[in-house]
């Protein structure tokens, strides 16, 4: 797994084929394991442009917009692999149905999910150049062990004194850290000078918040209620409770919580007291947006890295309201 992911337009094939190599070593009882991980991949990926699955499609537009092709298998493979693997444990820990291994149990789902990361750290030492695999390697568990901070302090409930700046560190933390160490590590591979680097882990980082941000923002308008349901804070809730007086914030994060099994009180919610909380919300993200467009001048000089850049900042755009962010 050492060249090229393969010169096509469409990197997709190739992730699929590299995550299906990087899991052949899972044998045994762990074999049907590692054949529905690609066919869930292979599932994701079958829809859109792969823009979707953002911990894969950015270190391909890194990649491409340095050297103006895709990234070697083995980038590919980590970059899934690792995607796999918060995914995983973002829904356990949200209380969410699981996309995948449904009839294990949570203990095995957690377990395989270290599997899953063993899995990824260890491609570069199998695979990239000697010259920067313990630069790679550096990052990558730099990148992990922000992601787990980010997601422990994830796990402090929404109370009435959490503030928007609170929710952003926990976001960059987790969120930010992933695409941006994930972009570092393509631009790495793809012999870029240190402000190049810089550059594409700042866009993987605004890219990363403004995404989390329009997820947060889709949770709440449509039927999911996880984030409710388990006093999740989010930029949501942190701007309404900045513009509530303090004696009210209470109340505010009761109602917050109940919304999350009364759908009656939800709409109402979102129709009237949290319109200009999402109205922020909403504004952040562009300006998230517009900071990676911005970034990405730095590293995406070949006309496919540009294009896929567009892809991935198109997407998100697509859940705000008014003119599309577009890159530059």
């Amino acid at each position: 797994m050492t060249g090229p992911a393969g010169d096509s337009d469409d990197w997709r094939p190739a992730a699929r084929d590299a995550i299906s190599e990087a899991l052949a070593g899972w044998q045994a009882d762990l074999r049907p394991l590692a054949e529905e991980l690609v066919d869930h991949v292979d599932a994701v990926l079958g829809r859109g442009d792969g823009s979707q699955v953002a911990a894969a499609a950015v270190p391909v537009a890194v990649y491409a917009g340095v050297r103006g092709s895709d990234p070697p298998g083995w980038l590919l493979a980590t970059a899934t692999a690792t995607y796999l693997a918060w995914d995983l444990l973002d829904d356990d820990m949200d209380g969410d149905p699981v996309m995948f291994w449904r009839g294990r149990s949570a203990a095995d789902r957690t377990i395989g999910a270290h599997l899953l990361i063993a899995t990824a750290v260890a491609q570069a030492p199998l695979h990239a150049d000697p010259a920067v695999c313990a630069t790679l390697t550096r990052v990558y568990l730099d990148m992990v062990s922000t992601v787990t901070e980010g997601q422990l302090r994830a796990e402090v409930p929404l109370h009435p004194g959490t503030t928007p700046e609170d929710v952003a560190a926990g976001n960059e933390a987790r969120s930010g850290a992933m695409l941006a160490g994930l972009a570092e590590m393509a631009a790495i591979t793809a012999g870029a000078d240190g402000p190049t680097r810089r550059a594409a882990a700042g866009f993987g980082r605004e890219l990363a918040l403004a995404r989390q941000l329009v997820n947060d923002i889709t949770e709440l308008e449509s039927s999911r209620t996880s984030d409710l349901r388990n006093r999740t804070a989010t930029m949501i809730t942190a701007f309404a409770l900045q513009r509530t007086p303090i004696a009210d914030r209470a109340d505010l994060v009761a109602r917050l919580r109940a919304a999350g099994a009364d759908t009656d009180l939800r709409h109402r919610m979102v129709d009237g007291a949290l319109q200009p909380a999402l109205a922020d919300t909403r504004m952040l993200a562009r300006l998230h947006l517009a900071e990676a467009a911005g970034l990405a001048d730095a590293f995406a000089r070949h006309p496919r890295g540009r294009a896929a850049v567009d892809d991935l900042i198109a997407y998100p755009a697509t859940g705000l309201p008014g003119p599309a962010t577009a890159s530059r």
